[in-house]
């Protein structure tokens, strides 16, 4: 039987977001939906061989989505789900939400893999057959020029960031992941609360990710350099070898004003085209 893939997203409303009610971040007002519009779209249009694979939008919480995005939703073949749950509530940070979907999806999907992006990722190519079909997680980790701007990661190894992840849905990762992360939320371990003094909980679930590839609880294989965009290694730091391994432009549609998105694209495409 040949292997099933689904992309899977965690989604809330435009501007009225969980970080935001939390107050974790004032500059976080994101248009989480019109972000996912073209996320999503992005992906039936440059994904080759896995632009048809389902695609699941899951809103756990009350910060439901407009009637306009779920018709856009519709017209993308996007299946969108709509189920609150309590624990939400407790929640220090919006960005929780990843590791609760993630497990809600491992235990309702029939899909073999999943693959998650964070909604204002967009693909500029289609994904190599090997990265999907790899026998461990595959989980985005900092590069040397981006950890300059985070936190610092365990022992020597650079810190990992929870955009982009592919695991297969048997292995249970994420209700790892997400019990890790409850267990974390109000832990007095002082590595956590080392992190915790510099960020708040801005960075809870990745640090949390950090702490599962240190105990090996799971094969995690890191990826660096996939990506491009606001405040990730600039394309001028890349080499051509690099660029080709490059799959998503990754960038808030209301990016910070110190990000020169122009100059970006125009170096990218001059070297890619």
């Amino acid at each position: 039987m040949s292997t099933s893939y689904a992309l899977i997203g965690a989604i809330e409303s435009e501007f009225n977001d969980t970080n935001v009610n939390t107050g974790i971040c004032d500059a976080c007002k994101r248009r989480l939906e019109s972000e996912a519009i073209e996320c999503f779209s992005a992906w039936r249009a440059k994904a080759g061989w896995l632009k048809d694979i389902p695609i699941y939008a899951v809103c756990p919480t009350k910060n439901t989505i407009s009637v306009s995005t779920k018709k856009a939703f519709e017209e993308l073949g996007v299946t969108y789900i709509e189920e609150y749950q309590e624990v939400v509530e407790t929640f220090t940070s919006g960005f929780l939400n990843i590791p609760l979907v993630g497990a809600m999806m491992e235990e309702t999907l029939l899909e073999d893999v999943l693959i998650k992006i964070d909604l204002d990722m967009s693909i500029i190519k289609p994904l190599p057959r090997e990265l999907c079909n790899s026998s461990q997680v595959i989980v985005g980790q900092y590069d040397d020029y981006c950890t300059k701007h985070q936190r610092a990661g365990i022992a020597s190894e650079n810190p990992f960031d929870t955009g982009f992840i592919i695991s297969k849905r048997n292995t249970l990762f994420y209700k790892h992941f997400f019990e890790m992360c409850m267990q974390y939320m109000h832990s007095e371990d002082p590595d956590w609360l080392r992190v915790r003094n510099q960020t708040g909980d801005y960075y809870l679930e990745e640090y949390v990710m950090d702490r599962i590839y240190a105990n090996k609880t799971f094969d995690i294989s890191p990826i660096q350099k996939y990506q491009v965009g606001e405040w990730y290694t600039p394309v001028k730091e890349l080499s051509d070898l690099e660029l080709d391994s490059v799959y998503f432009w990754h960038e808030h549609l209301e990016y910070d004003p110190d990000y020169n998105k122009v100059r970006e694209k125009i170096e990218f495409f001059k070297r890619t085209k």
